[in-house]
């Protein structure tokens, strides 16, 4: 169950989104497979926002439930595989944060 938000900065975004929209379906692939979850349990989401000049223009924030078989290598590698698709789409560093959820502390209702 990745839970993908993406940061952007307003200018870029304005300059960037259609080819961060575009790109979506390519990056949930790319998590799914990754994290050996189905699509429907994916959910990625982007927002526009206002931020310090001297700070990251691209965030990525990645939750993801602990399970056996996403280890810190398996997530090393999604966070590299991100942050270099998110560099190209953007035209601009992004950053990547990962955070692992206890399985048994969470609770989601669709």
């Amino acid at each position: 169950m990745p839970l993908l938000s993406i940061a952007i900065d307003h200018a870029l975004w304005q300059a960037r989104q259609e080819a961060l929209m575009a790109a979506l379906p390519d990056l949930r692939a790319m998590l799914c497979e990754r994290l050996t979850v189905a699509p429907d349990f994916a959910h990625l989401t982007v927002v526009p926002v206002f931020g310090l000049p001297d700070q990251s223009q691209v965030n990525a924030d990645l939750r993801v439930l602990g399970k056996a078989g996403r280890g810190p290598e398996v997530l090393e590698d999604v966070a590299e595989r991100l942050q270099v698709r998110l560099s190209a789409i953007c035209d601009s560093r992004a950053s990547v944060r990962i955070t692992v959820m206890d399985p048994g502390g969470y609770f989601a209702r669709r």
